[in-house]
C-alpha cells in the first residue's frame, strides 16, 4: 500500500521522508517518543497535561476505565499530530522541506528522489499547510479540508485567541470578583451556577456567530465560488464548516472545564470543615433520585363523579359543566395525597427496582420540598418526625425541623430497604398547621450514582450538544442569507426557541383567537385555533425534549448525568433538532446560485 511522504533536506545532502497520517508508535508513547526525537518542550508539555488529567481523574474519584479513556484520547491526539511533531524535529536540525512523494516507504520515497537526480519532478505535489491524514476516508477528505480550512479562518481572525481569554477570564476572575458566603451552597452558586452559565452564553453566542460568518462571508468574498469548483460535494462543504467550528468549540470547552474544576477542589480548601463535608455529600457527587410512581386514582375519580351526576341530576347538563365537574373531583384526590393536617402522617413508598441490590448499603439522603400556611413564610422552620425503612428492617427514626418552600437534603442512613426492592418513608407532622407536600417535588430519595470527574465530562458534553444545535441553526441562516439577515436570523429563532411559556399558554387555552377573559378559554373551536394548538402543542414538546437537559443545574446539585441521559441529548439535540436544520440548510445551499448578483 502506497503512502505519501514528505521529503525534507539539508545542507549536506542528506535526506529524511516522513509518512503523512497517523503515527501509532507517538500515540502509544507520547512525550516518551517526543524525548527520543529531541521534542523536549512538547514532551515535557504532554508529560504535564497527562500528569494533570490523572491527578484530577484522582481528584474525582473516577474509575480505571475513565483513566484509560483519558489515557486513549491523549494517544490518538499525539498520534494525529506526529507528522507534524517529526516535521518539527527535523525542521530544527536544520532540514527543509523538498517535496511530497508517494511511495510504499520511507525509503523507496527518497530512493525515488535520487532516481531524478534529486530535483523533484513538477507533478510531485507541492507542500500544504493543512494535510488531511491518511487515516481519512477518502470520501470524506474534502468535508475534513473544509474543517481545517474554518478553524485556519477563526485563527486567523483572532476569535480563537480572544474568546479563550474571555473564558478563562471568566472561569478564573469571577469567583474573585463574586464572594460567597462561606457556605457550600453559596460557593456553588458562584464557581458552578454562574461561572458555567457564563462559558454557556459566551460560547452560544460566538458560535451563532461564528457559523453566520464563516459561511455568509466567504460567498459574500467569492471565496466559496472557489471550493466549489473543486470535486467536493456541497453537503461536504456545509457539514466541514459544522466540524471546523465544533472542533474549536470541544478545544474550548476542554481548557475551560479543566481550569473549572481544578479551580473547584483548589477554592474548596477555604470552607469550613463542615461545609466541605456538605460539598463532599451534595455537590462534588452525582446522584440519582427516585420519586413515589403516581397513584391512580381512575376507578374511584369515575365512582364519585357518577354519584355527583345523580345527586345533581337536573343541574349538571352541559358538557362544561361535567368536564369542570370531573377534574374537580380529581383536584380532590390530588390534594389528599400532598396535604398532611397538623398531628397527621403521611406514607410515601418508593421502589428501587434492579437497583435494590446496588444501592442496599449505600448512604441514602432524603430531598424534602414543603409549603406552610403560616404568616411569617419560608422563614418559620416546622418540626417533622421521620420514619424510615420497612417491615423486615429495624426502622430508622428522628426529629428535624426545617424551612418551607426551599429544598432541604439530610441523610437516612443505610440497609433500609425491603426484600421487595421498596423504601418506606412515613413523615408525621408535629405542628398546629397543616403543611403540603406537592406531588412533583415534594419528596426524593437520593442515592450515590457516580462520580463527580465522569458526571462533570457528562454536563460538558451536554453544553456541547447545544453549542452543536447553535452550529446548525448559524450555517443554516448563512445558507441564503447575508452575514447581517442570517445572524438576525438565527437570534430570533434563538429567542422564539427560549419563549416556551407563549407556547404553552396557547396549548392551555386551546387557541389564539375568541379568547373569553373569564374562563381563559377559547369561547369556540375554530380551525385557526386547532392548526395554532397542534403547531404550538408539537414546537412545545420538541423544545421540551430539547431544553429538557439542564447541565448546569445538575451539577451544582449534585445530580447525576447518566450515559443514557448523555445519548437521549446527543439524539434530539444534535440529532433531531440539528439533523432538521442541517437537512434544511444543506438542501438550501446545494440548490443556491452562488454567483448571482445579490
Amino acid at each position: 500500500m502506497n503512502h505519501y511522504f514528505e521529503i525534507y533536506e539539508n545542507e549536506a545532502r542528506e535526506r529524511v521522508a516522513l509518512r503523512r497520517g497517523f503515527y501509532w508508535l507517538a500515540a502509544l508513547l507520547d512525550w516518551i517518543w517526543m524525548f527520543f526525537h529531541g521534542l523536549w518542550v512538547e514532551g515535557f508539555i504532554t508529560f504535564g497535561i497527562n500528569a494533570l488529567g490523572l491527578f484530577l481523574l484522582y481528584l474525582g474519584g473516577a474509575s480505571w476505565e475513565a483513566n484509560l479513556t483519558f489515557q486513549v484520547l491523549l494517544g490518538v491526539g499525539v498520534g494525529l499530530a506526529g507528522r507534524r511533531l517529526r516535521q518539527l524535529s527535523v525542521e530544527r536540525r536544520g532540514f527543509a522541506y523538498r517535496c511530497t512523494v508517494q511511495a510504499r516507504d520511507a525509503a523507496g520515497a527518497i530512493a525515488k528522489l535520487v532516481a531524478v537526480g534529486g530535483e523533484p519532478l513538477p507533478e510531485w505535489r507541492a507542500r500544504r499547510m493543512f494535510v488531511v491524514p491518511d487515516v481519512v476516508p477518502r470520501q470524506i477528505r474534502g468535508l475534513a479540508a473544509v474543517a481545517l480550512l474554518t478553524m485556519k479562518a477563526a485563527l486567523r481572525f483572532r476569535l480563537v485567541v480572544v474568546l479563550l481569554l474571555l473564558l478563562l477570564a471568566v472561569v478564573i476572575l469571577l469567583p474573585v470578583v463574586i464572594k460567597h458566603d462561606g457556605s457550600a451552597q453559596g460557593f456553588t452558586q458562584i464557581l458552578i451556577t454562574y461561572t458555567l452559565t457564563s462559558i454557556t452564553g459566551l460560547l452560544g453566542f460566538a458560535t451563532l456567530w461564528l457559523a453566520c460568518g464563516t459561511l455568509a462571508r466567504d460567498v459574500e468574498d467569492a471565496t466559496m465560488q472557489v471550493v466549489c469548483t473543486k470535486p467536493v460535494p456541497r453537503w461536504q462543504v456545509w457539514l466541514g464548516k459544522w466540524t471546523g467550528i465544533m472542533v474549536l468549540n470541544l478545544a474550548f470547552l476542554g481548557v475551560t472545564g479543566a481550569t473549572l474544576y481544578v479551580l473547584l477542589y483548589w477554592k474548596a480548601s477555604s470552607l469550613s470543615p463542615a461545609q466541605q463535608q456538605v460539598l463532599r455529600t451534595e455537590v462534588l457527587v452525582a446522584r440519582g433520585g427516585l420519586k413515589e410512581p403516581p397513584a391512580d386514582y381512575s376507578k374511584e375519580i369515575e365512582e364519585m363523579y357518577q354519584t355527583r351526576l345523580k345527586e345533581n341530576a337536573g343541574a349538571v347538563t352541559d358538557e362544561k359543566d361535567k368536564k369542570f365537574l370531573r377534574e374537580q373531583i380529581r383536584q380532590g384526590f390530588l390534594a389528599g395525597e400532598q396535604y398532611i393536617p397538623a398531628g397527621q402522617y403521611r406514607i410515601w413508598r418508593i421502589p428501587f427496582g434492579k437497583l435494590a441490590a446496588k444501592v442496599a448499603n449505600q448512604p441514602l439522603q432524603l430531598r424534602v420540598k414543603y409549603y406552610s400556611p403560616d404568616t411569617a413564610g419560608s422563614a418559620t422552620p416546622n418540626r417533622f418526625e421521620w420514619n424510615v425503612g420497612s417491615e423486615n428492617r429495624k426502622p430508622y427514626t428522628f426529629a428535624n425541623s426545617f424551612a418551607s418552600e426551599s429544598p432541604t437534603t439530610f441523610p437516612i442512613g443505610t440497609n433500609l430497604l425491603a426484600d421487595d426492592g421498596i423504601l418506606t418513608v412515613m413523615a408525621f407532622n408535629l405542628n398546629e398547621r397543616p403543611v403540603l407536600f406537592p406531588l412533583e417535588d415534594g419528596l426524593e430519595v437520593l442515592y450515590p450514582a457516580g462520580g463527580f470527574a465522569g458526571n462533570f465530562f457528562r454536563g460538558f458534553a451536554i453544553i456541547a450538544c447545544w453549542l452543536g444545535l447553535l452550529a446548525a441553526i448559524g450555517l443554516f441562516a448563512a445558507s441564503k442569507l447575508q452575514f447581517s439577515v442570517a445572524a438576525f436570523v438565527s437570534l430570533a429563532i434563538l429567542i422564539v426557541g427560549l419563549s416556551s411559556g407563549t407556547l404553552k399558554q396557547v396549548v392551555e387555552q386551546r387557541g389564539i383567537v375568541g379568547i373569553d377573559n373569564e374562563t381563559g378559554q377559547v369561547a369556540a373551536e375554530s380551525f385557526v385555533n386547532k392548526a395554532a394548538v397542534a403547531v404550538y402543542g408539537g414546537a412545545l414538546k420538541l423544545l421540551d425534549l430539547i431544553t429538557g437537559y439542564d447541565p448546569v443545574n445538575a451539577l451544582s446539585t449534585g445530580r447525576n448525568i447518566s450515559w443514557a441521559r448523555l445519548a437521549q441529548a446527543v439524539f434530539l439535540v444534535v440529532g433531531v433538532a440539528g439533523g432538521i436544520f442541517a437537512g434544511l440548510g444543506i438542501w438550501i445551499f446545494t440548490r443556491r446560485e452562488l454567483a448571482a448578483p445579490i
